[in-house]
């Protein structure tokens, strides 16, 4: 069986250390409203919150856009403005801890 001359050319070896990828921490406060859904805000993050009918969709809305502005800041070589220490929750408010990868 003749060898795949794409696969010849990866430079792979189990010698290799894994590539670099940034993580950054969205601590992320989520509480049930009153008239139905949810409420989330990054609580190390000015500026990010969303609402929606349940946390899953509430926690797609504020990751993307906890990545695109981390992302943006680190692309210009910006620091990102964390709060810390994070906001406290709110006596409703339950903590989540997603880890983001830009």
């Amino acid at each position: 069986m003749s060898q795949d001359p794409k696969r010849s050319e990866l430079s792979i070896s189990s010698d290799s250390p894994p590539a670099a990828v940034p993580t950054f921490p969205c601590i992320v406060y989520v509480t049930n409203l009153s008239t139905g859904g949810v409420h989330a805000r990054v609580a190390n993050l000015a500026g990010i919150d969303a609402e929606a009918e349940n946390e899953r969709e509430a926690l797609g809305k504020i990751v993307p856009e906890f990545k695109r502005q981390v992302g943006q800041l680190v692309a210009n070589g910006d620091p990102v403005p964390w709060i810390d220490p994070p906001a406290k929750p709110g006596p409703d408010e339950q903590k989540r801890f997603v880890p983001v990868h830009l």
